[in-house]
């Protein structure tokens, strides 16, 4: 039978996701970590641990008949196989963590909100662009996304139906920037290669952080025990366990409109279709003088009026199985937003569309999305 299992990836160490630069990149010296750490990254330890715990040989596993069960069950170089996860997301004191959403900017614990305007015309043609929300209490200058900022989710339902929330969690609460220098090595000689420093940044976590990742698509009886895998670069150590009580679901706001806003939970990868920002169903229209963008999710009409997309995130990787650098991939990010307006009953409309998911690599866990009211 197979089942949703709930990962827990507890460092032993720090934590260090490199970014899509290398360290020839010119005019770069020092490369950061990122946070959380790509879906592949994840996807990959789970894998290695399943495999490792059933004595595979990964010279051959891509080969060898007595491992065709196995790469059917966790797949082989891309592909997972009938795995599936959903994730990854910070763990904090056990509970899951959600990234603020871009269309809340805050200063010095006072909010503000986005809304769509009214059209105007610009290089996008005549659209309805981003602007802050009136209140009675006034504009609040100097107010900006909170980007690498992270709420909990009581507070992300606030803010999903436009209440401010009560906590905003910064990085700086959940780790701290470790600077790290190092020399690549001539292991043949065992000595340092002159001339080749590089610089890193780790994460060091604070008590409490974890990963989280659930999964689907394992029978229980492939299920590994928990133990210790080299996770991420630098293989640092962590202890891995599944646990029973999963973290509580976001909740679907009520169906009060037909103003839907959807908000990614996790990156998704758009392809090249509509630039990469936007589903490849979608496709452009003019409506009341402006132009919007009509399409269907989960067979869903929607008409997207407006949107808040943060800056690209660029992953690639490493390909262990070709030995080689993943082709790097622009994905939208986490937090970014989406102003629908819809026809159909509201109330199916957030059914369908709370939890779904969006764009490629679904199994993966990306394109995760979450709605709310605008």
């Amino acid at each position: 039978m197979n089942e949703t299992q709930q990962w827990r990836f507890d460092p032993l160490d720090t934590w260090f996701f490199r970014e899509a630069r290398g360290f020839e990149t010119s005019g770069h010296n020092e490369l950061s970590s990122l946070f959380p750490p790509p879906a592949r990254t994840v996807a990959g330890a789970i894998r290695t641990l399943i495999g490792e715990q059933q004595g595979v040989d990964w010279s051959r596993f891509r080969e060898a008949p007595e491992s065709a069960a196995l790469r059917t069950l966790i797949g082989d170089g891309d592909t997972l196989g009938q795995l599936q996860q959903r994730g990854p997301y910070p763990l904090y004191n056990g509970e899951r963590l959600y990234p603020v959403p871009l269309h809340l900017l805050g200063k010095d614990d006072a909010y503000r909100f986005l809304e769509p305007g009214d059209p105007v015309s610009c290089d996008l043609g005549r659209v309805r662009l981003p602007r802050i929300r009136e209140q009675a209490a006034g504009p609040l200058p100097g107010a900006k996304p909170l980007e690498g900022h992270w709420l909990g989710r009581d507070d992300l339902q606030r803010v999903l139906i436009g209440e401010p929330p009560q906590q905003v969690i910064k990085a700086s609460d959940l780790y701290h920037v470790e600077p790290r220098l190092g020399i690549a090595r001539d292991n043949r000689r065992r000595t340092g290669q002159e001339g080749l420093l590089y610089q890193t940044r780790h994460l060091r976590p604070r008590p409490g952080l974890a990963i989280g990742v659930e999964t689907a698509g394992l029978p229980a009886a492939q299920c590994p025990k928990p133990g210790v895998i080299r996770f991420g670069g630098e293989a640092r150590p962590n202890a891995v366990s599944l646990y029973e009580q999963p973290p509580a679901r976001l909740a679907a706001p009520p169906a009060t409109h037909q103003r839907l806003l959807l908000m990614l939970l996790t990156h998704a990868d758009f392809g090249d279709a509509n630039h990469g920002w936007l589903p490849s169903s979608f496709e452009p229209s003019e409506q009341n003088g402006a132009r919007v963008w009509k399409g269907a999710i989960k067979g869903i009409c929607l008409t997207l009026e407006c949107a808040v997309l943060g800056k690209a995130v660029r992953e690639g990787g490493w390909d262990l199985a070709r030995q080689r650098p993943r082709p790097v991939r622009s994905l939208v990010p986490a937090g970014s937003l989406y102003f629908c307006t819809l026809e159909a009953d509201p109330a199916t409309a957030i059914q369908t569309l709370h939890g779904a998911q969006v764009g490629q690599d679904r199994e993966l866990g990306r394109g995760e999305l979450a709605v709310g009211l605008w």
